[in-house]
């Protein structure tokens, strides 16, 4: 069949299953053409391509499925860069397509013209230029399969106008990739963990974003149940299992809390799953138990060793590794040891919980963030999806268990790189990945700030998602270094306050204001009823300055001292 390449990669979106497109196009012709024309795949259009990775990232983050994005030569381009070293940090699968200036003309000064090679290699797993249009149901292949497979991640495709314009030969009909290739650890290598893990009086399991990724939630849980063994995940990993679940015990780095950081400290043995243990997950490599051994599960062997030397090196899919771990496990277990440590952790966790408990119901003035998410936590209840933003009140809702996630796979963090106005943005691509769930993005005022223009996106798409604003009018983190510095608020304090409630209106959502602590709960029973009819909610928390947990100010402190 004679056809261009934009038609063979819109026909090999469709086979692939593609519901969405993310993207701004320059010229509808490429490619937006041939999926209205010959697929059933909805363009979603966003007012700045930087937000149709963030979109594309949560969307395959909930739904396991690559999150496809489009965009144009130059900046168009540029502005995906960071999405995409965000998703290939996070593991998250996203394919970027996008049109580039005329092949013929490559290197002369054309209009727009750039190095897309050069600039996109360090931030994806696999960049390609189709320079044979022949090539296309070859390289679209490819790009999935690389997306899914392995540590998943980003894949950048550049298509030149002219070789795009070209009508050849294509192979016709295309034929899907192979799906995700699941490979089983080394048998050895599972025993060898298993009798590590039955040595052990005080074990956890660490997991990362790659056991989410892997589908590993039952796996995990399954070896936490059956050994007694508590769960601590890092930000990506959030999600892992629920979290009223009496075996999980919270996040680890700078995001422990106080309970966790003393079971953790006392650890024997850490089992770490899907993680490249970065520096945020460990405190800059500092927080290992003393004495404590180390067992490493990774699909990606190079990740093994690269900063935590592991006694036991488990290298294959997390899910399957888990299960051969758990078998080899099982006559292992001490029925006795099992029952001591589930007992230990639940009554330490069950003090810690009093704790929280208590100050989630506390109502002062100014708002505390701990009551509002407490509240979300009892008004949106389970099937909820929390996305997460990136600074320092929205951090609040990072540290387990002022907020809680109810249901496995419920939960988008943003990766290292903690771009912000990802989550404000990635919650209409959660929403449209599954549009049977709640959806609640807690940010700050800075990151709402960022990316408040796709309010009307989620508007136009009737997403009916709520984004739970701690507005203190500044860049709380920076502006905290310059508290403990004692330095003037420069450059972190907005001199004019925002009416973020107007500018939801303004866009087709709904806008509401809170200063009332009893307020609270109505504000968010109302916002339920408006997402339940395709309404788009922004409730604008006016929070006190500086109001932090005492994990993050600790860490600021030694941050700052050091």
């Amino acid at each position: 069949m004679r056809c261009t390449a934009w038609h063979a990669i819109a026909k090999a979106l469709a086979a692939e299953g593609v519901e969405y497109v993310f993207g701004l196009p320059g010229n509808p012709q490429n490619l937006i053409e041939d999926l209205v024309a010959h697929t059933g795949i909805k363009f979603v259009l966003v007012r700045n391509e930087p937000w149709a990775v963030a979109l594309a990232y949560a969307y395959a983050r909930v739904s396991g499925k690559p999150g496809i994005v489009f965009s144009n030569p130059g900046p168009g381009t540029t502005n995906l860069v960071t999405g995409l070293l965000e998703a290939t940090c996070g593991c998250v699968p996203v394919i970027a397509i996008a049109n580039s200036v005329v092949q013929a003309h490559d290197g002369m000064g054309a209009f727009q013209e750039l190095d897309t090679m050069a600039l996109m290699k360090p931030v994806t797993k696999w960049a390609f230029r189709i320079h044979d249009p022949r090539r296309t149901n070859w390289v679209m292949q490819r790009a999935f399969s690389l997306a899914r497979n392995g540590r998943p991640g980003a894949v950048f495709i550049d298509l030149p106008s002219d070789v795009a314009a070209e009508k050849v030969e294509m192979e016709m009909p295309y034929r899907p990739h192979l799906g995700r290739q699941r490979t089983r650890p080394e048998a050895s290598a599972a025993t060898a963990a298993a009798e590590l893990i039955a040595r052990a009086e005080r074990p956890l399991l660490l997991c990362g974003s790659g056991a989410v990724s892997a589908g590993a939630s039952a796996a995990v849980g399954a070896l936490s149940e059956a050994a007694g063994i508590p769960v601590f995940a890092t930000p990506g990993g959030r999600g892992i299992m629920a979290e009223d679940s009496e075996l999980f015990y919270g996040l680890v780095g700078l995001y422990f809390t106080e309970g966790g950081k003393a079971y953790y400290d006392s650890a024997d043995l850490i089992v770490s799953v899907g993680s490249r243990l970065e520096a945020f997950s460990t405190l800059s490599w500092s927080a290992f138990p003393k004495g404590a051994k180390f067992i490493q599960v990774d699909i990606d062997a190079d990740t093994i060793a690269m900063n935590w030397r592991p006694d036991v090196a488990v290298v294959g899919d997390a899910a399957l590794a888990l299960e051969d771990i758990a078998a080899a496990l099982r006559p292992l277990i001490e029925p006795a040891a099992r029952a001591q440590r589930v007992s230990q952790v639940a009554q330490a966790r069950a003090a810690f919980l009093e704790g929280t408990d208590r100050e989630g119901a506390e109502k002062r003035s100014p708002i505390r963030p701990p009551q509002v998410l407490a509240a979300i936590n009892r008004v949106f209840g389970k099937d909820t999806i929390l996305v997460k933003e990136n600074g320092a009140t929205d951090l609040w809702c990072y540290y387990w268990p002022y907020y809680k996630v109810l249901d496995a796979g419920d939960c988008v963090p943003m990766a290292e790189q903690t771009a912000m106005g990802f989550g404000v943005t990635g919650t209409i691509g959660a929403k449209l990945a599954r549009p049977d769930k709640k959806v609640v993005c807690v940010a700050g005022d800075g990151a709402l700030q960022m990316a408040m223009m796709e309010m009307a996106t989620a508007a136009e798409w009737k997403c009916g998602v709520t984004w739970v604003v701690f507005n203190n009018q500044a860049f709380g983190w920076p502006q905290y270094t310059q508290v403990l510095k004692q330095q003037e608020f420069v450059g972190t304090q907005f001199k004019v306050a925002a009416d973020l409630p107007a500018i939801a209106r303004a866009q087709g959502c709904e806008g509401i204001r809170v200063d009332d602590p009893e307020q609270v709960e109505p504000a968010l029973h109302a916002a339920l009823a408006a997402n339940e009819r395709g309404v788009p909610v922004l409730l604008d928390f006016h929070v006190a300055r500086h109001d932090y947990t005492k994990h993050f100010m600790e860490t600021q402190k030694l941050r700052i001292h050091d």
